[in-house]
């Protein structure tokens, strides 16, 4: 029975929603830079690719981790990954300059390197443990919390710039009295770990995602695909690479160049997100497909977008943070309540691809406000599309899969999505329709936890591919805007099949719900047989 009463566990949820925030921040502003790597391969295209070009498929890789340690609980390994980085910026490791491709680090340097862009995907990782194997009302919590430190990680930095003013670019040019928690490059990483570690506390002494995750099933299939199609990524990235390098192709005119960089990129991306999405359907029918959709054509607005068209003033700052947060909030709750009613996702990839012209210099000269509007739409965009989304694949992934002993039916295909009760016809024959008191419904804190765990991985393991595998268009892009060229229209492209997908599985769900009968009807028709 759970003890606490409503106004306590409210704040203890909201301990959970500030460390999801929090280390949500650090894997943004840190993780994401990492796929930019991927675009020296059509900047440099002479010699091996550099360890940068591994980086992203580091961090997916260890993402996935945590799903292969479903028993143990999230918020220590979350802490383990934050420890991580930490350790390495009290060590002066300049990672970005180690993982350049113009730098010559030694074998021990780009180990380190590489060692924290994995902590960093463990500590994502871990979260996402945290928020399989809490309980229905706390994962809410815990799931919006981390949405918005991944949406907002931009005007996050700039809030702890604006608190804590900067004093040197990285611990290695400050000087050695002033090294340590009070740099700005470290100080987020400290509240990070800080606030993991009291989540860890208190759902140890709550026992939410820790004694009762014994039971909890080892899937070792998730992180095994997660690393495979990493694998694939890295391959066809080289084999991209050793035919940009081709004489008779780098002879020939600069446009035929580019079209089959830009092409190549973009079917890399394609495929990456094509692999994940039919497995994540294997796994947790439509919302789990959804959620890898809308990892992958997320990928080159919440990677790279803000960061190169981000606010400027306080104002805008203030803007873009008021509604984002409104913006996860409300996509969180309509996930939860109104799952049926709307592709919310989808609505939100929309409204972030629309704001992609805005920072065209065309359009900013022409209309100034673009500056604060563009990355207002971009965070509500992503606001709505990830709060969304993450609400509906955790209120639906605690369904039995399918040969489990349940239909995989209810929110898998547009059934309820509220999170605190499956529909009787998910249930297996062993499990009751209702829980205990105090318990959530289903068990999902026990038998499906791995499960959960690991359909999360999936969809941030399709950001991270994608946005590396797209890294070279968005670069092109950017320099064409800076010249003031036609701009491309490949990325708002990709980011609008991905919503045109979403709505496509949305449609199918809802079609596959209508022609299956309900519980009652059911029972009718065996009482009348």
């Amino acid at each position: 029975m759970n003890e606490d009463t409503a106004p306590r566990a409210a704040w203890l949820d909201l301990v959970g929603l500030v460390a999801a925030v929090a280390v949500g921040l650090v894997v943004a502003a840190r993780g994401f830079p990492l796929a930019l790597f991927a675009a020296f391969t059509d900047l440099l295209l002479r010699g091996p690719m550099g360890p940068g070009v591994y980086a992203a498929a580091v961090v997916a890789m260890a993402i996935a981790v945590p799903a292969l340690l479903p028993r143990l609980p999230g918020w220590p390994v979350a802490a383990a990954g934050l420890a991580v980085v930490l350790v390495a910026d009290l060590a002066d490791a300049d990672v970005t300059k180690v993982l350049l491709p113009i730098e010559q680090g030694t074998t021990g340097e780009v180990a380190l390197a590489l060692a924290v862009t994995a902590g960093l995907g463990l500590a994502l990782g871990g979260v996402l443990l945290a928020l399989a194997q809490a309980s229905p009302v706390a994962r809410w919590w815990v799931g919006a919390g981390l949405s918005a430190g991944l949406v907002l990680h931009p005007v996050g930095s700039e809030l702890f710039h604006a608190v804590l003013p900067r004093r040197a670019e990285h611990p290695s040019s400050a000087p050695a009295g002033q090294r340590g928690i009070g740099n700005d490059v470290d100080v987020e990483v400290w509240l990070a770990l800080g606030l993991v570690v009291v989540a860890a506390v208190v759902a140890y002494v709550r026992r939410s995602g820790h004694g009762r995750a014994g039971s909890a099933r080892v899937r070792p299939g998730p992180p095994l695909v997660v690393v495979a199609v990493a694998a694939l990524f890295l391959l066809g990235l080289g084999l991209r690479m050793g035919t940009l390098r081709e004489p008779g192709l780098s002879s020939a005119g600069r446009p035929g160049v580019e079209s089959f960089a830009q092409v190549s990129a973009v079917v890399l991306a394609v495929v990456v997100a094509l692999l994940l999405t039919t497995y994540a359907y294997r796994l947790g029918r439509a919302p789990a497909a959804r959620w890898v959709v809308l990892g992958a054509a997320a990928a080159p607005v919440a990677a790279f977008q803000v960061p190169f068209a981000g606010p400027s003033s306080g104002t805008g700052t203030s803007l873009v943070l008021l509604f984002g947060i409104l913006a996860v909030a409300g996509g969180a709750l309509a996930g939860r309540h109104a799952a049926r009613m709307l592709p919310w996702d989808a609505i939100g990839l929309v409204v972030a691809a629309a704001a992609g012209p805005l920072a065209w210099p065309e359009v900013r000269a022409e209309l100034p406000s673009a500056d604060t509007v563009g990355p207002v739409l971009v965070a509500v965009g992503l606001g709505l599309a990830f709060g969304s989304g993450i609400a509906l694949v955790t209120a639906s992934a605690g369904t039995p899969p399918i040969g489990q002993g349940g239909t995989a039916s209810g929110p898998a295909d547009g059934g309820p999505a509220d999170g605190d009760a499956p529909a009787a016809t998910d249930v297996p024959a062993a499990a009751p329709a209702v829980a205990p008191e105090g318990e959530p419904a289903g068990g999902r804190t026990g038998q499906w936890v791995g499960d959960l765990a690991g359909v999360l991985v999936l969809g941030p393991a399709a950001l991270m591919l994608c946005a590396s595998a797209l890294a070279p268009v968005v670069v092109t892009s950017h320099v064409r805007g800076l010249m003031e060229e036609d701009p491309s229209l490949t990325l708002p492209l990709f980011t609008s099949v991905g919503a045109v997908l979403l709505v496509l599985l949305f449609g199918f769900a809802r079609a596959v719900d209508r022609a299956r009968p309900g519980p009652r009807a059911e029972a009718a028709t065996a009482q009348m047989v």
